[in-house]
């Protein structure tokens, strides 16, 4: 009976042993995933390691090669290379638990030059100017390489405004004005210039004087001749001018051929 009691004692023991709970297994700390894009303009790139993710925690530190002997970090860089070329990059991504991933890609850079636009000349021609009233043209101006003219606007320091190659405009009063002349050619590119006119009111020249009645010769000597006269008597002076426009009325019948002198007494 002893050596039974003993057996079942054992088996009591094994059993709850048995039944004891097991210890649980350390995690597996997966590894990140190391992504990234980027883009180029000329001799600098942007590059952005968004896509780079880690399955089971986070992503601690980007550290990048740019594969030109320079380094950098984080998730957004940019970086200027000293020259064209192809370079290869790479990116490493270490998570939350020191598990790394690497991610490599070539990327090429050029440095291009625009070329320097081109704009069209605005020339302004003074076609007249009638008392306040100028009229002006630009039909000088031009575009380069073949292009063409669209447009002309003008606009007069006065406030006045008006489109069209050749335009007229009258100023309120006397003086000298500023006037604009901005093209724009068939590119959309547009220019300017500007040019300063004097505008004034002139009185019209008196009509010249009629001539004497009976007389032959130009009007002004006949005139001047008929004025001496009626001072002359006056003026010993004026006798001397008087024999010398009668002298050049002579010479001047005698040049137009008139057969009679006309005398004056």
């Amino acid at each position: 009976m002893a050596a039974t009691a003993t057996v079942l004692l054992v088996v009591v023991v094994v059993g709850l042993a048995s039944l004891a709970p097991k210890s649980k297994p350390e995690s597996v700390n997966r590894s990140p995933t190391a992504d990234f894009t980027y883009e180029a303009r000329n001799l600098t790139v942007a590059f952005d390691a968004h896509k780079s993710s880690d399955p089971d925690g986070t992503i601690a530190n980007y550290s990048w090669n740019f594969g030109d002997e320079f380094e950098g970090n984080g998730m957004v860089v940019a970086h200027r290379y000293p020259a064209n070329g192809t370079y290869q990059v790479s990116l490493t991504v270490t998570d939350n638990g020191n598990a790394k991933n690497t991610s490599k890609k070539n990327v090429t850079v050029e440095l291009t030059v625009e070329p320097e636009k081109e704009y069209p000349l605005a020339v302004i021609k003074i076609v007249n100017i009638d008392n306040l009233t100028v009229t002006v043209s630009g039909e000088d101006s031009y575009a380069p390489k073949d292009g063409s003219i669209m447009s002309y606007s003008w606009s007069f320091e006065d406030g006045g405004t008006a489109t069209g190659v050749m335009v007229t405009h009258s100023f309120a009063g006397n003086g000298t004005y500023n006037i604009t002349l901005t093209v724009t050619d068939n590119l959309a590119a547009t220019n300017s210039t500007v040019k300063s006119v004097t505008v004034s009111t002139s009185p019209q020249p008196p009509p010249p004087p009629p001539p004497p009645p009976h007389k032959e010769g130009p009007p002004g000597l006949l005139h001047a001749i008929e004025i001496h006269e009626g001072k002359a008597d006056r003026n010993n002076g004026l006798q001397k001018s008087l024999d010398r426009l009668q002298s050049n009325l002579d010479r001047w019948i005698e040049i137009h051929g008139e057969q009679t002198k006309v005398s004056i007494t």
